[in-house]
């Protein structure tokens, strides 16, 4: 069955909303963005607003469900490689993922109100490391749990850092060292 397109004017009329909510997350609390805020920013009427989503909340989970979507998509590409041989594409997935959302992440992940985000994507890139070293039958289960949680945690906590604390180092250096971090984890858990 072939899936319809989306109308241009649709697509431009989201992505104000969601640009217009990105812009206010980093201007006040979540809890205290209206749907007449976003209206505003966006430069739409709260009708306008009301014909794509039910409230803020549905915004969100729209938002949350299309990260998780991408993050899955890009790790769901980790089970070609042997990963043991290239340890550090897990951070490059990583990256590659976050760099696609830069906007989201940025206010987004951050919010005290949205853990939530951040543990799906990490329950998800850990379950997606684990059963990929698990594929790979020279690691034992136990070094493989505790390296995949080890990993994606410290990667995603040291990315959201770096995004809470205005990016102040370029993101390629920032791979580049947990790249280095991740081979020295992988070639441990080997030993």
């Amino acid at each position: 069955m072939v899936q319809k397109k989306e109308d241009r004017r649709v697509v431009r009329t989201k992505k104000a909303i969601r640009s217009s909510f990105a812009e206010l997350l980093s201007e006040k609390d979540y809890n205290d963005i209206t749907v007449t805020d976003i209206a505003e920013r966006a430069d739409i009427n709260r009708k306008t607003f009301y014909n794509y989503y039910r409230n803020t909340e549905d915004l969100v989970k729209e938002i949350e469900c299309e990260a998780c979507l991408n993050f899955d998509t890009i790790l769901q590409d980790l089970k070609a490689h042997n990963i043991l041989d290239n340890p550090e594409l897990i951070v490059t997935r990583i990256s590659s993922a976050i760099e696609g959302n830069m906007d989201y992440f940025r206010d987004f992940l951050i919010m005290s109100k949205n853990a939530a985000l951040f543990n799906r994507i990490g329950d998800n890139l850990k379950k997606q490391v684990r059963l990929t070293l698990a594929d790979q039958d020279v690691i034992d289960p136990l070094k493989a749990e505790i390296l995949s949680i080890y990993i994606t945690a410290g990667a995603l906590t040291v990315y959201r850092e770096w995004l809470t604390n205005g990016k102040k180092e370029p993101r390629e250096k920032l791979d580049a060292y947990l790249q280095r971090l991740t081979i020295a984890c992988v070639r441990e858990a080997l030993q």
